[in-house]
């Protein structure tokens, strides 16, 4: 799915600073940081919009990035990563087996076929690589907010487990996050002002209470402290580590 341009443009803008995309890669350290990658790791970003994770995952291995649109592909070289393409998650331009880490963070819900692009990516890792994945939690939450950032679906833990049992790969992790932030969450989403997801809608929480960027951050970055030890549970987002 490809967003609308300007949607591009306020991702390009937010995703360096903006608690939802800092706090998310707190939580994926978390999860990351105790599989053992090393130097000479190969690690694809599907879906990489605007390239604001590929320096968190640099920290991992040599990135590569792709992405459905055009004009995403055009904002990474404007941050300088020249290892991004143009590509379908359903047709990755790839040989079989390629990459020690495949991350797809906060796409699967836009997609109409969520298998076969789990399938896709499956192929393009090497065996006993892992896959990385963020999506949407809590089918019961979902409102005008998921209409307007083009999610499809949101997923409980079980329905992630299955599909993840479809496609031929193992859960090592399944857990929320977002647990703590909930009630502001929840606030901002009624009134229209949260930006979160590939979907963002173009007014951020900042707009109308500054200082709910700290807070939200420290908040985010406590759950990553406590996700290197549990797993947690009531979150609005799931963050998933499987391996093939």
């Amino acid at each position: 799915m490809k967003l609308e341009k300007k949607a591009y443009a306020v991702m390009f803008e937010k995703e360096d600073e903006h608690w939802w995309f800092v706090g998310r890669r707190k939580v994926l350290g978390a999860l990351l940081d105790g599989i053992g990658l090393g130097d000479g790791c190969r690690i694809l970003d599907v879906g990489c919009g605007t390239g604001g994770n590929l320096p968190f995952l640099s920290l991992y291995g040599e990135v590569e990035g792709c992405d459905y649109s055009e004009e995403a592909v055009r904002f990474c070289r404007l941050r300088g990563h020249q290892r991004v393409m143009e590509a379908s998650v359903y047709d990755l331009p790839y040989p079989d087996s390629s990459f020690d880490l495949v991350t797809c963070l906060d796409v699967i819900e836009h997609l109409r076929l969520d298998l076969p692009a789990l399938l896709e990516m499956k192929r393009v890792l090497k065996p006993g690589g892992y896959l990385l994945l963020t999506l949407p939690g809590r089918p019961e939450l979902y409102s005008d907010f998921d209409c307007l950032a083009g999610h499809l679906r949101r997923y409980t833990p079980g329905e992630a487990r299955r599909l993840l049992g479809a496609a031929g790969m193992r859960p090592l992790r399944i857990t929320s996050y977002t647990v703590l932030v909930q009630p502001l969450i929840r606030y901002y989403i009624r009134r229209g002002n949260f930006v979160g997801g590939r979907g963002l809608c173009t007014q951020g929480m900042e707009t109308i209470f500054p200082s709910t960027q700290a807070v939200l951050r420290f908040l985010l970055r406590l759950e990553s402290l406590l996700l290197r030890r549990l797993d947690l549970r009531g979150g609005s987002s799931l963050a998933i580590l499987a391996r093939k």
